[in-house]
């Protein structure tokens, strides 16, 4: 006999999902291996986009334009000496995760929602009628579905892809700093170089309420040979006055970034289990605006909202049944 409807597997994406689940009058579990909190490095999307939330009843008007730190327009797409494209309303507003994250869990806490924090997962097994989770925590959780959010690393898709090495690779580095002699519009896509280390060379540029953040980004495959991060963040300060066209000295640091999302060929990635659906991340399900899981998930709410639902009240939770939730998107795999 299930003890809940719903877990979710992973806190910063299923902190979106829960909420808008337990207000359906569904029972939801969340767990997350550590502390529920954002960091303090903004991500980037539309306010459009962000709207979903207040429609969804997960945010206020107010908080919503308490959660974003920083909006801008226009931005830029370029290559090379090619004539700039200006865009409006396309990753203008910098949210703020720490601010976004806790509001959303206190309004899953206060909607009834179960949050299990520090409590890692240790094994899944699924059975005919529910599917039991596993955790350090001792007593296991039981439930009619399994929502997977814990991202590439999670140990069930890393069951599911059994040790296959990703088909590409995108590597990004970055800062966040103040000194920076312009700071109203941004860059949604600009390179200017030729080709370094058998790669091209993307760069990214937001407004933050910190300062400015500038990312440097390209794609390579997963062979051992590929340029290191070290080796990118080499470049990006190698060639980063030139993109923004200040010394270096005049920049005062106030975070570093960096970070890779693995893609494969095979995404989205469906599992043959019943009752266990990948979002996010964990399915491959990477968005192209915004490469992580969170510009997919918020872009997917809505409609894996009413999908999931709508699978709890008609007891369609097989393999099948849930693959049918998994969009098709265009994502890294593609590049």
């Amino acid at each position: 006999t299930p003890n809940g409807d719903v877990v979710i597997g992973g806190g910063p994406l299923g902190i979106l999902l829960g909420p808008a689940l337990v207000q359906r009058g569904w029972r939801v579990a969340l767990v997350e291996k550590g502390p529920l909190r954002g960091r303090a490095q903004e991500w980037n999307i539309s306010r459009l986009e962000m709207q979903q939330l207040v429609q969804l009843g997960l945010l206020t008007a107010a908080a919503l334009d308490q959660a974003i730190a920083s909006e801008y327009n226009p931005a830029r797409v370029q290559f090379g000496e090619g004539e700039p494209i200006w865009v409006r309303d396309v990753l203008n507003v910098g949210v703020d995760p720490v601010f976004l994250l806790e509001t959303l869990k206190q309004g899953f806490l206060k909607a009834g929602g179960t949050l299990l924090e520090h409590t890692a997962l240790t094994g899944v097994t699924q059975h005919p009628d529910v599917v039991t989770l596993h955790t350090e925590a001792g007593d296991p959780l039981t439930s009619r579905l399994l929502v997977d959010a814990m991202g590439h690393f999670s140990p069930i898709a890393a069951q599911v892809r059994q040790g296959r090495k990703p088909d590409g690779v995108c590597l990004v580095v970055g800062t966040c700093a103040t000194g920076f002699p312009q700071n109203d519009t941004g860059d949604l896509i600009v390179s200017f170089t030729p080709i370094q280390h058998q790669c091209q060379y993307f760069w990214e540029a937001f407004p933050a309420r910190e300062g400015r953040t500038t990312y440097l980004f390209t794609y390579v495959d997963a062979h051992r040979d590929r340029l290191s991060l070290t080796d990118l963040f080499e470049d990006y300060w190698r060639w980063l006055p030139d993109y923004q066209q200040v010394d270096l000295e005049d920049l005062s640091v106030q975070r570093g970034l960096f970070g890779f999302f693995p893609c494969y060929r095979q995404s989205p990635l469906t599992y043959p289990w019943d009752r266990i659906l990948p979002v996010g991340d964990s399915s491959g399900s990477q968005s192209p605006l915004s490469f992580g899981g969170f510009g997919a998930m918020v872009r997917h709410l809505e409609r894996l909202t009413r999908g999931i639902d709508e699978a709890l009240r008609c007891d369609c939770l097989t393999a099948g049944d849930l693959g049918q939730l998994q969009p098709y998107q265009p994502n890294l795999s593609v590049t």
